[in-house]
């Protein structure tokens, strides 16, 4: 493999981060006294639903198509889940979620998908006239707003994952109408995941440190497939985790209101380029949005990703692997959306020469082989 920059979807961290001023500004939900960080956004679900008072005796309407760590999330702290599919825009059909009401229904789990905003106006309304909790995941969707209101504000508990955003070690926030207590666990360094990030922004900017992380990555990950477990990644650990001291040393000093608008500008170029290939849900880009990825759809996503480390650009196909509560059978949309969309970077520390690397990886990907069609969503469930 030639030496190539390599560009992933994590944001990395710049090695001149110490020498930043803090930021005098703090986005939604860090600006409010309410908010409490965790290590991790399963953390802050889990804590939410206590809270909340989401217990064994609660069912709460889910979409299937999720990560799988939030309904881990869900279930270690008692609830029960029931699951609904999703329209052909990625949105919660209002006619088929009545069927699924009944009266142990508290809460209803409304997921903005790639930091692009859901109605949640319509859906805070929805909820208050049946009774229910609405419980907002904006993991991926920190900054994004909705007519200038903060996306994860609109309902009873919002869930933001701060290191999809920024190039810190971890951070998971939740804002509730009653807060959680504060964490009292030992706090860890994350100097390890620090050094991860800051290499990461030097493999972006240097061939041949990028190339050689290209070349030795795919070593590391076979060696960990022997002992590979497809559900490892939900696992819950300590949910009173308190974010590393890397993580709250650095963040203020990363918070920037540019952030979002420059994750809009990136995916504005890179929709004028790949448009073609993107799913209808996301072929514009909404007032607000803070996209975390950009969306590529292809019926042969494992091949395309795999050509594409050739140029350089490690895309990641979402959310393989469902939840193994999940009858997935049962929901066509979200099954076939993991196993064709996948996504390339769009975060904030690209420059434009490496915005047009991964352009090009993706057009070289596909013009070697016509394996585009349209993902069949155009039925709403």
């Amino acid at each position: 493999m030639p030496f190539k920059r390599r560009l992933s979807i994590w944001p990395t961290l710049p090695l001149n981060v110490y020498f930043r001023n803090e930021s005098a500004w703090l986005p939604y939900p860090l600006n409010d006294r309410s908010c409490r960080v965790y290590s991790k956004a399963r953390h802050a679900i889990w804590n939410a639903c206590h809270t909340l008072g989401l217990d064994n005796k609660t069912i709460i309407l889910v979409p299937a198509y999720h990560h799988g760590c939030e309904i881990e999330a869900l279930l270690r702290a008692g609830a029960q889940i029931r699951y609904y599919e999703l329209t052909s825009q990625l949105e919660p059909d209002a006619e088929s979620l009545e069927a699924l009401l009944t009266p142990d229904v508290k809460a209803f789990y409304l997921i903005h998908y790639l930091g692009f905003p859901q109605d949640a106006m319509r859906w805070r309304q929805w909820c208050d006239e049946r009774g229910l909790l609405l419980f907002e995941d904006a993991a991926q969707s920190f900054l994004a707003e909705i007519d200038h209101q903060p996306v994860g504000s609109f309902g009873h508990a919002g869930v933001f994952c701060l290191y999809k955003t920024y190039g810190i070690p971890d951070g998971g926030a939740v804002i509730t109408t009653v807060p959680p207590e504060l964490s009292k666990q030992a706090i860890q360094s994350g100097m390890w995941r620090v050094f991860k990030r800051h290499f990461n922004w030097v493999a972006e900017r240097n061939a041949l440190t990028g190339g050689l992380h290209l070349y030795f990555k795919p070593m590391v990950k076979s060696l960990k497939k022997k002992n590979h477990n497809p559900h490892r990644e939900f696992e819950m650990g300590d949910p009173f985790t308190p974010p590393s001291s890397m993580t709250m040393r650095l963040l203020p000093k990363l918070v920037d209101r540019s952030t979002a608008e420059r994750r809009r500008e990136n995916y504005r170029y890179l929709l004028s380029r790949l448009g073609h290939l993107v799913p209808h849900a996301f072929s514009s880009l909404p007032e607000g949005a803070c996209p975390f990825a950009f969306p590529i759809e292809s019926d042969d996503a494992d091949a395309v990703l795999q050509r594409m480390r050739r140029y350089g650009v490690e895309g990641l196909l979402f959310w393989r692997n469902a939840h193994p509560s999940l009858p997935v059978d049962e929901f066509p949309v979200s099954r076939a959306l993991r196993a064709r969309v996948f996504a390339v970077p769009v975060h904030q520390e690209l420059t434009q020469s490496e915005l047009e690397q991964i352009a090009d990886a993706v057009l070289a990907c596909y013009t070697s082989r016509a394996i585009h069609t349209a993902l069949p969503l155009e039925t709403s469930h």
